[in-house]
């Protein structure tokens, strides 16, 4: 018998068809040049302002992930924008833009963010942009910042702050939490997506986390049933997918008709609730995501119950994990920026450059420009959402 992990009731209800309307309504203002925020209480002076570019990829794996990060980062930018204290003067402008499917053409769009926009500071771009990004010597040259990637890449740019821990992380983690509870055959499957540059197949971090687990990772090669075949045989405890929501789904499912309902462990590029609908309420099978950020089910947390609160007054929606992980990184930004003496590149720099305590959870850059390793195993519940694991 496979052990069980703990679990506690979600903190917030189900998502539900109301949700995804009004996150689709969220999503048709970013053809607008700015997402218009609650305006200024009356006679507060402005000082400054902060322009913050944000382009959002909708269309590719991320893209469940990539709407649910805007809602976050809008209502934290919103609410900032509306408190008559604590902003220091500081207005936030958040320009929101579709990103081409181009990351050439996106690159562009980047570029003429910051200067048609004055954009000083580009918002949680995705795996697939963030490379282009920050590979940009456009963008280095204009000083851009690039702030709370959404994605879980790990590149080397002196302008990227990563306010979550990457893909490498998650998965030595969730060995080691699996391990905790007392799981020992694990295997992992990667897809090509990942397999190209996003783990480095071949690279000694792989090949260490293969001896660590004592198997070859196995190669998702689209014939699931396959893939299914040759992992199912081994009758492991729990299969790592390094992949992202279609992935898991279809080889959860795939294993499934094996009879293997073991612990189908998706990294945070899998979304809970599409995973969920693609497997089915009847799944019954263990289904854990790794969270990179706090989710709602930590609802002790100050971050998370002003997150919560606060989707309701502006979106009147629950959370997801993703609401909250751009919750968290626009929060970091707007109390770093709030402490700028002044304007430029180098005074935004060294306001990034510390320790910012978003509610109970601290991100620290004093020791470089990834500001957590924060990474816990969650289960899905029926609904779709994360519990406490």
């Amino acid at each position: 018998m496979r052990p069980a992990l703990p679990q506690s009731p979600p903190a917030c209800p189900p998502a539900s068809i109301g949700r995804r309307r009004a996150l689709q309504r969220l999503g048709a203002l970013t053809s607008a040049a700015v997402l218009p925020a609650m305006a200024q209480p009356a006679g507060q002076v402005l000082r400054r302002q902060l322009v913050v570019g944000h382009l959002v990829d909708r269309v590719g794996p991320q893209a469940d992930q990539a709407r649910d990060y805007l809602a976050g980062a809008k209502v934290m930018f919103d609410a900032f924008n509306a408190s008559p204290t604590g902003n220091g003067g500081l207005r936030i402008v958040h320009v929101v833009r579709d990103a081409d499917a181009s990351n050439r053409r996106a690159a562009a769009q980047a570029v003429a963010l910051a200067d048609n926009e004055r954009a000083e500071v580009l918002f949680g771009p995705g795996d697939s942009l963030l490379p282009t990004l920050a590979g940009s010597a456009e963008l280095t040259r204009r000083g851009v910042q690039i702030v709370a990637p959404l994605s879980g890449l790990a590149l080397s740019a002196d302008n990227v702050w990563f306010t979550r821990a990457d893909y490498q992380a998650e998965l030595d983690a969730a060995v080691h939490q699996l391990r905790s509870y007392g799981l020992t055959g694990i295997a992992l499957a990667v897809s090509p997506d990942f397999a190209a540059g996003t783990l480095g197949v071949g690279t000694p971090w792989l090949a260490r986390l293969e001896k660590d687990i004592s198997t070859r990772a196995v190669a998702l090669t689209g014939n699931f049933d396959d893939n299914a075949r040759r992992i199912a045989a081994a009758r492991p405890g729990a299969v790592i997918v390094a992949g992202d929501t279609l992935a898991y789904g279809s080889l959860g499912r795939a294993l499934a008709a094996q009879n293997w309902y073991g612990f189908l462990v998706g990294l945070s590029a899998v979304s809970p609730s599409a995973a969920r609908e693609i497997l089915g309420a009847g799944y019954a099978g263990g289904m854990v995501v790794t969270q990179i950020a706090p989710g709602p089910q930590e609802s002790t947390l100050r971050v998370v119950k002003e997150h919560v609160a606060r989707m309701k007054q502006y979106l009147d929606e629950p959370p997801s994990p993703a609401t909250l992980a751009g919750y968290i990184g626009a929060a970091c930004l707007v109390r770093a920026a709030a402490g700028m003496k002044s304007s430029g590149t180098a005074e935004l720099r060294r306001a990034l450059q510390a320790r910012i305590d978003v509610g109970d959870f601290t991100l620290d850059f004093t020791r470089g420009l990834r500001g957590s390793q924060y990474v816990q195993l969650a289960a899905i519940g029926k609904s779709g959402l994360p519990q406490r694991a």
